[in-house]
């Protein structure tokens, strides 16, 4: 609403994405089965809090339960190697989806786990080819 200040409409827009986080958090603690719901909580706090932990952690559990899409377990290491201190845990699981066979090894996958390698400063025998 272009009648609002900028300063209201980010007041406003805080309130909403805090009413949607809570949404779905209750969502979630009624309906546990549900991968949808963390998918969705994930989602909310990779774009729009840019909280790549509780990201990490939504995309994860999602990925536990029946039914979860098939990202669900890639996203969550890529929001981890976005959490300073936690580059090696995630560019393990990352490297762990790669050992899997060609189904997994996509374009950011193996971008992703490039960039971890120079990070993590990893001698030339340990990383990809």
């Amino acid at each position: 609403d272009e009648s609002k200040s900028p300063a209201t409409r980010r007041r406003l827009q805080s309130e909403y994405l805090k009413l949607g986080e809570d949404f779905l958090v209750r969502g979630a603690a009624h309906n546990p089965e549900k991968p949808e719901l963390y998918e969705a909580l994930a989602r909310l706090y990779r774009d729009k809090f840019q909280d790549h932990a509780r990201a990490a952690e939504n995309f994860e559990k999602a990925s536990r339960l029946p039914g979860h899409a098939s990202y669900d377990e890639r996203f969550s290491a890529y929001e981890l190697s976005y959490c300073e201190g936690r580059e090696r845990e995630a560019y393990d699981r990352l490297h762990a989806l790669y050992q899997r066979g060609e189904k997994e090894r996509l374009p950011r996958l193996i971008n992703q786990l490039r960039s971890m390698e120079e990070h993590l400063n990893l001698p030339a025998n340990e990383r990809i080819p």
